[in-house]
């Protein structure tokens, strides 16, 4: 007899699941509910998915060419790889489009692969190479830097403990612990060494703001920006007058979170939350106990800081024209009674 989750996977395949929420179909865009992940690691089942283009179908025998700057281009497979160290990362993978809310294009997840300096060490990257392009088998490209695809990208081939599903990028997809999601191309199979970046004119996936002589200006994206979402209470959810518990998730990029700040008026005043077992650049769960003394509508916010002293702002720039890096305090209207 099918449980419910086969159930669901037989009916509508395997990327419909009630734990993750469809936003599309065509490109896949599903979404995880945070209010229900509880756990260190978000299960592959409910890890969140942001297709940018239609999804390639399997392949047998995946090879990956490696070409541009180097003195020894040429093609490789995963046996050719065999000898080199695997390499086990944490790390929070968000999507750089995502918002400030407990269904979010964000998921926490043990990646392991080789890392990229390993897979490349043998083609020998010449000095001219400062970028790397990387060719997704759906037609999809970015570029990163080479200083970051060096210190640390990861060539992914499982996730959670388990091969990578076809939805996450069979048989194996870059991975760049700490920065968003839109450089961490699937079904990677083409590597390009080269002296400078795709698309150097390319608004996608920029910031764009307005400077203060008018101009609009764009820049590269950050590291992912210091972020706390509230997973209980929920949205419109009654809390009696006196004590409660509020609980939440938090992370910061490439750096640790320091502290996470919640409030039960709107920020005016603030406790200092009990943070979980800290592991860089994945997400902490944290707690704090709040006291409501008045009946009526509260507006409970919380606010995480970086070890680097970056603090989740109260609002988006008001200069900003961009849809990326979204990380203003969450805010959530429960009735006190």
């Amino acid at each position: 007899m099918l449980d419910r989750r086969q159930f669901l996977a037989s009916t509508y395949g395997a990327a419909f699941f009630a734990e993750r929420r469809i936003v599309s179909r065509d490109p896949l865009e599903a979404e995880t509910d945070l209010a229900r992940d509880v756990n260190r690691y978000t299960p592959v089942d409910d890890f969140f998915v942001r297709n940018h283009l239609d999804e390639p179908d399997e392949m047998a025998n995946a090879t990956l060419r490696i070409e541009g700057e180097l003195e020894r281009p040429g093609t490789i497979d995963a046996g050719m790889l065999g000898n080199l160290p695997r390499v086990s990362v944490g790390a929070v993978l968000e999507c750089a489009g995502n918002r400030v809310e407990t269904n979010a294009l964000a998921s926490n997840g043990l990646w392991e692969g080789w890392s990229v300096r390993d897979v490349l060490r043998p083609s020998g990257v010449k000095p001219s190479a400062s970028w790397l392009w990387l060719y997704g088998r759906d037609g999809f490209v970015r570029s990163v830097p080479m200083t970051r695809a060096f210190a640390c990208g990861l060539l992914a081939t499982h996730l959670n403990g388990s091969a990578l599903p076809q939805d996450h990028g069979k048989p194996w997809r870059a991975v760049f612990p700490g920065w968003y999601g839109m450089d961490s191309v699937k079904w990677l199979e083409r590597i390009v060494a080269a002296s400078h970046p795709l698309n150097a004119t390319d608004p996608s996936y920029r910031t764009a703001r307005i400077s203060s002589s008018g101009q609009l200006v764009r820049e590269d994206l950050p590291a992912i920006q210091p972020k706390s979402v509230i997973t209980y209470p929920a949205k419109g959810q009654m809390l009696a007058i006196g004590s409660s518990v509020i609980r939440g998730l938090a992370w910061a990029g490439a750096t640790d979170v320091a502290a996470v700040e919640v409030s039960g008026n709107g920020g005016e005043d603030w406790t200092n939350a009990q943070v979980g077992p800290r592991h860089q650049r994945e997400w902490v769960r944290w707690e704090a106990t709040l006291s409501f003394r008045q009946p009526g509508v509260a507006e409970v916010v919380c606010r995480a800081v970086g070890e680097d002293g970056t603090v989740q702002p109260a609002r988006r720039d008001a200069g900003r024209r961009d849809g990326y890096a979204n990380n203003w305090w969450h805010r959530v209207h429960c009735v006190v009674r």
